[in-house]
């Protein structure tokens, strides 16, 4: 499955109250993002994450850090072009991440699902912690802040001896930022007589989302 992401509208969302330059912002995406992908392959096969702009007039495309990471140049939106590429890979399985209704509307005509940039962002968050979690308890890092099983507010772990933590590092990047951790069960349907109740069009995004 590929899964592309409205770039710009996913940090205006998410990251709305994290002080700072925007490409510090997008560095910090592309980390979490990377991450979330080490830990998920090969469910999903490639993470494409579109931004406005950029310095040329066409698309720029690049790869960092195993993350597809594409500026759409001065001549067309980051809207237009995912619904570009959607049109060219119409025949593969795509998971767009957006809130903006109308790009959602238009790439559903291509059988492309979409997710909502908050339970997408959800699910990358709760992946880094559970990483933190079950380092914590292999490593027996007593120096290191405790995370409680449900909601996390982390204002500032910069004191802590955290050691080679690679999760509990991109964590850090972020700081004096609230991190509410959702129980998956929020997201997902548990109940097998809701799921048989869904539309077909329901039934195909919840599928999608279930490898994420």
């Amino acid at each position: 499955m590929i899964v592309i992401i409205d770039g710009y509208n996913l940090l205006k969302q998410v990251f709305h109250k994290i002080k700072g330059k925007l490409d510090l912002q997008r560095d910090q995406l592309i980390n979490e993002l990377s991450f979330y992908k080490s830990k998920k392959h090969p469910e999903i096969k490639e993470i494409v994450v579109v931004f406005d702009g950029g310095t040329e007039k066409h698309a720029e495309r690049q790869i960092n850090k195993g993350i597809v990471v594409v500026f759409s140049g001065q001549r067309q939106s980051a809207d237009e072009y995912i619904l570009d590429f959607v049109k060219k890979n119409k025949n593969k399985e795509i998971l767009l991440v957006t809130k903006d209704a109308e790009l959602k509307k238009l790439c559903a005509q291509y059988n492309v699902d979409a997710v909502d940039v908050f339970d997408f962002y959800d699910i990358v968050k709760n992946c880094i912690l559970s990483q933190i979690e079950n380092d914590i308890k292999n490593k027996n890092l007593n120096n290191l802040y405790k995370l409680e099983q449900d909601d996390y507010e982390i204002k500032s772990l910069s004191d802590y001896n955290y050691g080679d933590n690679k999760a509990l590092d991109i964590l850090m990047s972020q700081e004096n930022i609230e991190i509410l951790k959702k129980d998956e069960s929020d997201i997902f349907i548990k109940n097998k007589s809701k799921f048989n109740k869904m539309s077909k069009k329901e039934k195909s995004v919840y599928k999608k989302i279930k490898k994420l």
